[in-house]
C-alpha cells in the first residue's frame, strides 16, 4: 500500500510512504481510536478529502508490517490525509474547529482496538 499526500490545509505535505499490508482492510466512516499518540482520550477518526474545500470520508485500518515493531496498524483516509477530534466533542468535522487536527495517517500499536462505526 502507498500513501502520497500533496500539501492541504488538513496536513500538509507528506512524502510517499509504502507498507505491506499483512490483514485485510477495515473501512468505516468513523474510526474511533482508544489511544493515540500524546492523548489518553479516545478519538475518532475520519477520512479527509479535497472535495469541496475539504470533506468527511471513509477511514481505513489495516495491520502493516512495521520495521521498528514488527506489526503496526494503519489508519488512512482520503486524498487530504485524515482528522481526529476528541469522542467526547459534539463540534461538526472542519478544518476551523479548534479541538480537531488532521495528519497524513496514524501508525498506532497493534494492540489498539478500534471501534468501526
Amino acid at each position: 500500500m502507498m500513501i502520497d499526500i500533496e500539501d492541504n490545509e488538513n496536513c500538509g505535505y507528506f512524502p510517499v510512504q509504502v507498507f505491506e499490508t499483512q490483514s485485510e482492510p477495515r473501512s468505516a466512516s468513523t474510526i474511533t481510536v482508544p489511544y493515540i499518540p500524546e492523548s489518553d482520550e479516545p478519538h475518532d477518526v475520519v477520512g479527509w478529502c479535497s472535495d469541496s474545500g475539504g470533506t468527511p470520508c471513509d477511514a481505513t485500518a489495516v495491520v502493516v508490517g512495521d520495521s521498528g515493531s514488527g506489526q503496526a496498524l494503519l489508519v488512512h483516509g482520503g486524498d487530504h490525509g485524515v482528522r481526529l477530534r476528541p469522542s467526547s466533542s459534539t463540534s461538526p468535522w472542519s478544518l476551523d474547529s479548534d479541538d480537531q487536527r488532521g495528519e497524513a495517517y496514524l501508525l498506532l500499536r497493534t494492540s489498539v482496538e478500534p471501534f468501526f462505526s
